[in-house]
C-alpha cells in the first residue's frame, strides 16, 4: 500500500466528508458558492489595487525597507541561542488533568553553525480544571514559565561571549491578554537579565493578529482601509505586492509599541516594569507567509531602532535562513525539538492510567 502525505489523506478526508453529504443539500449550496464566488472576485481585484497604491505610499515614506547584504561575515560570529515551548492536555476524569511540557533550548556559542547545541526538557505536571479550557490556560502559562527559564539559561550561557542573541519563538508579549502581575513581572526581570548580559531578546511571531498595524496608518495618512480587517489581511496583499516589484526579502520601518494602538494590548504593564518593545513585520520572500519580529529594550532606543532592525534582519535572514526555507534555523529546531504530540501525549496518559488501575482506583475510567 503506497505511503500518503498529510495533505493527500487531508485531500482525501475532504472528498469523503463531501461524497457523504445529503445529495439534495450539496446541489443548493454549490449554487450558492458559485454565485459568491463570483462577488468575491471583484472583492479581491479591488483589494489588490488599492494593495498597490498602499504599497507606493509605503515605499515613498520610507516604512518598506529592503533587506540588503551588509556585514554578513562579522554577523555569522555571534552566538544566538532560541527558545520554544510546547504542551498538550489529556485527561479529565475527576477533574484531574495533565499537562505534558516540552521545552527547548538551542544555542549557537560562537555564531553560525549547522549542528547547535540542543538541550531538551520533558515534564508532566498534574493539574486541576473544571474544564480543558481551564487546564489549557494552566498549561499554557506552565509552558512559558519554562520558557522564561530557558531563557535565562541560554543568556548565562552566553554571557562570557559579548553580545548576541536569543530568540524566542512567539511574542514578546505571551500571552498578549495575560495581565497576571507576579506572572509579568518574572517574564520582564528574565528580559532584562537578558539584556544586562548582552543577549538581545528578538520575538519571532508566526501568527499575526490584531490591527496595530492598520489602526497606525490609518492615523498616519488619515485614509480609511474598509476593505482590511486586520494587520494581515493588509500586510499580506501590501507586502506582496511589494515583493512582486523587487523590494523581497522586506521588512517594514520598526514602530515601538508605544506609537501604536490596538483595542486590547497588555502593553503598558510591561512598559510601567521597564520594558520597551518594538517591532517590524517581515516577508522573507515572495511565496513566504508574513511574520513580526520584535525587539525587547530596557531602555528607549527609538533614534536607534532603524539601525538596530536592519542588524536583526541581517542576521534573522542573510546568515540563519537556509536556502529554500522562511523561518531562522534556530527557531526551525527549537520548534521541532520541543513539540509534542497529541498521540504521544495520550500514550503517557494510558500509562498514567494503567499505573492508576494498578492500584485499584479504577471507578473514574469504567465508562471511558
Amino acid at each position: 500500500m503506497p505511503t500518503r502525505s498529510l495533505d493527500e489523506l487531508k485531500r482525501l478526508i475532504r472528498k469523503i466528508e463531501f461524497d457523504k453529504t445529503e445529495p439534495e443539500m450539496l446541489v443548493e449550496l454549490v449554487k450558492k458558492a458559485m454565485k459568491i464566488g463570483e462577488g468575491e472576485r471583484e472583492r479581491l481585484k479591488k483589494i489588490m489595487q488599492k494593495s498597490e497604491e498602499l504599497f507606493k505610499l509605503l515605499a515613498n515614506n520610507g516604512l518598506l525597507c529592503r533587506i540588503e547584504n551588509e556585514d554578513i561575515e562579522k554577523l555569522k560570529t555571534i552566538p544566538i541561542g532560541a527558545v520554544d515551548g510546547s504542551f498538550q492536555v489529556v485527561g479529565g476524569r475527576g477533574g484531574k488533568w495533565f499537562a505534558i511540557l516540552g521545552i527547548s533550548q538551542i544555542i549557537a556559542e560562537n555564531g553560525f553553525t549547522l549542528a547547535p547545541q540542543i538541550k531538551v526538557d520533558g515534564l508532566i505536571e498534574p493539574l486541576v480544571a473544571v474544564d480543558e479550557a481551564d487546564a489549557h490556560k494552566q498549561a499554557e502559562i506552565l509552558m512559558l514559565l519554562g520558557e522564561i527559564r530557558a531563557t535565562r539559561a541560554i543568556a548565562e550561557c552566553l554571557s562570557s561571549k559579548g553580545e548576541s542573541c536569543i530568540l524566542i519563538d512567539g511574542p514578546i508579549i505571551d500571552p498578549p491578554l495575560f495581565a497576571d502581575e507576579n506572572y509579568i513581572e518574572e517574564r520582564v526581570e528574565a528580559f532584562k537579565f537578558c539584556v544586562k548580559n548582552k543577549a538581545n531578546v528578538i520575538g519571532f511571531v508566526k501568527r499575526i493578529l490584531g490591527r496595530r498595524y492598520l489602526n497606525f496608518l490609518k492615523e498616519m495618512f488619515d485614509i480609511k482601509n474598509e476593505e482590511f480587517a486586520s494587520d494581515f489581511d493588509l500586510l499580506s496583499t501590501v507586502m506582496f505586492a511589494a515583493a512582486k516589484f523587487g523590494m523581497c526579502p522586506l521588512y517594514t520601518y520598526p514602530l515601538s509599541y508605544s506609537e501604536t494602538k490596538d483595542v486590547a494590548s497588555t502593553y503598558e504593564i510591561y512598559k510601567e516594569r521597564g520594558l520597551n518593545i518594538y517591532f517590524s513585520y517581515y516577508k522573507p520572500a515572495l511565496r513566504s507567509r508574513i511574520y513580526r519580529v520584535e525587539y525587547a529594550s530596557s531602555k528607549e532606543v527609538s533614534g536607534q531602532t532603524a539601525e538596530i532592525f536592519r542588524k536583526i534582519f541581517n542576521l534573522l535572514n542573510k546568515v540563519w535562513t537556509i536556502t529554500g526555507q522562511d523561518e531562522p534555523l534556530p527557531i526551525m529546531i527549537a520548534h521541532n525539538k520541543c513539540n509534542i504530540r497529541q498521540g504521544a501525549a495520550e500514550k503517557l496518559y494510558y500509562e498514567i492510567i494503567t499505573r492508576t488501575l494498578s492500584e485499584g482506583e479504577f471507578h473514574f475510567w469504567l465508562e471511558s
